[in-house]
């Protein structure tokens, strides 16, 4: 077996490793990422970016131009259209965020997250797996990968980890588990989920349409499960600006009766009651529905070993109220990568042990407030009750839009405005309640 030596080694391609092997290789390390996919996952999922993320990618330097020419497009959205059956609140993203909600389709910011990643001279390797990890006197010190030249998501029945062509051991002084959420290799190492706390089951698809360039996104609140009681979780349309547009559905597991929800065919429920509005065949998807579990919440521990860290879907850092996590993935990818600079820099391992801490400073409270909204609206009773109160006042309703997508305001002064507040004393609330 081969053997290869790199300061840094990132398992797994998608946002958070591709964007912590970019920040890493800018700061002059040397840095292996590897992808087990091959190709282009062209599957629709995550592919609505709210301002907050957008920050994040235009920090990273991959912010596109909406509606260009290159066949790499985001398309920019105003807001939200918010439904609660048939009546709506129209939500434009609040003005104190200057970047601009963007559809962006993950095959494409993939790819220039990946082209960026090259360009500052990360070792990309594509098509290739992190079959197990080289331990020494209890410390990660790499792992043997194995080419798999996968193409599609799902590795080959035979053996589970697609055609073997090449296995290699490769050295680091650190590694990054971004390997998303079902994270084979974290659970190697130990990282494992609580089952208390939220995750989130989502179905997808595109689909052709004559509204594709429409600037806002429609969210559907309250769909009727198989009992007709609401469903905590929402469904969604979102124009990409391409002849395409997303459509998906998305449910909580904090859902009284989630294990009864089969999601594929509520996404194909959810496109027949809506096709009309929104000009799409419902039966001819131009993609294979996607269906996803993510977990939630920071649900996933423990997020850092003595020569290790966990970042992304992998540290189960998805939003639990709208199941969203490209911003946390990119916010625990930048904290990782600063924590792993200045280790490499020092010469000094114990400095990992600031990355839990610089986490929770940034996303903490708001995953247990989020965790425990999610838990309460579990209930169809106060689900109800928040659906009928919501839709018939705006100004709840675009409350509810800033704090569900993390777009709260922050002033040097301390001056805040009525959603800060309302979200300040849920905070209070929250830290006396159990982190469910």
């Amino acid at each position: 077996m081969s053997t290869t030596s790199t300061d840094i080694l990132v398992v797994g391609g998608g946002p958070a490793g591709t964007a912590t092997a970019l920040r890493l290789a800018r700061a002059g390390h040397a840095v292996i990422l590897l992808e087990r996919r091959a190709g282009s996952w062209d599957r629709a999922r995550g592919d609505l970016h709210v301002p907050p993320a957008v920050a994040e990618f235009d920090d990273l330097g991959v912010l596109p131009t909406p509606d260009a020419s290159d066949g790499h497009a985001a398309h920019e959205l105003k807001g939200v259209r918010t439904w609660v059956g048939d009546r709506s609140v129209a939500l434009p993203w609040p003005n104190h965020h200057a970047p601009p909600a963007l559809v962006w389709p993950r095959s494409s910011l993939d790819a220039a997250l990946r082209a960026a990643a090259l360009a500052a001279g990360v070792q990309v390797r594509l098509g290739t797996e992190a079959v197990s990890p080289i331990v020494e006197r209890g410390f990660v010190r790499g792992a043997v990968v194995r080419r798999t030249d996968l193409a599609g998501d799902e590795p080959t029945p035979a053996t589970g980890l697609g055609v073997a062509a090449e296995t290699e051991a490769i050295r680091c002084r650190f590694l990054v588990i971004a390997d998303g959420a079902r994270s084979r290799f974290g659970r190697s190492l130990g990282t494992h989920r609580d089952r208390r706390w939220p995750s989130t089951v989502s179905a997808a698809a595109y689909f052709a349409s004559d509204r594709h360039g429409d600037r806002w996104a429609d969210t559907m609140l309250g769909l009727p499960g198989p009992d007709g009681e609401p469903i905590t979780g929402h469904g969604w349309f979102h124009p990409m600006g391409d002849g395409r547009v997303s459509v998906g559905v998305n449910v909580s597991s904090s859902y009284r009766d989630v294990l009864g929800i089969n999601v594929l065919k509520l996404l194909n429920h959810f496109t027949h009651s809506h096709a009309d509005r929104w000009q799409i065949t419902p039966g001819a998807p131009l993609t294979e529905p996607a269906r996803m579990r993510t977990p939630a919440g920071g649900s996933i521990n423990p997020t850092m070993g003595p020569t290790f860290l966990v970042v992304g879907d992998a540290a189960g850092m998805a939003n639990p109220l709208t199941g969203h996590g490209t911003h946390n993935a990119l916010v625990t990818a930048r904290l990782c990568a600063e924590v792993l600079s200045e280790a490499l820099n020092v010469g000094n391992s114990t400095t990992l042990q600031r990355y839990p801490a610089l986490v929770a400073d940034e996303l903490a409270e708001y995953e247990k407030v989020a965790r425990l909204a999610v838990r309460f609206l579990g209930r169809p009773a106060v689900l109800r009750a928040a659906l009928r109160f919501g839709i018939t006042n705006e100004r709840v309703m675009g409350a509810g839009l800033r704090i569900a997508t993390q777009q709260l305001r922050t002033s040097p002064s301390g001056e805040r405005g009525g959603t800060e507040r309302l979200y300040r004393t849920a905070a209070r609330v929250a830290s006396f309640l159990p982190s469910w």
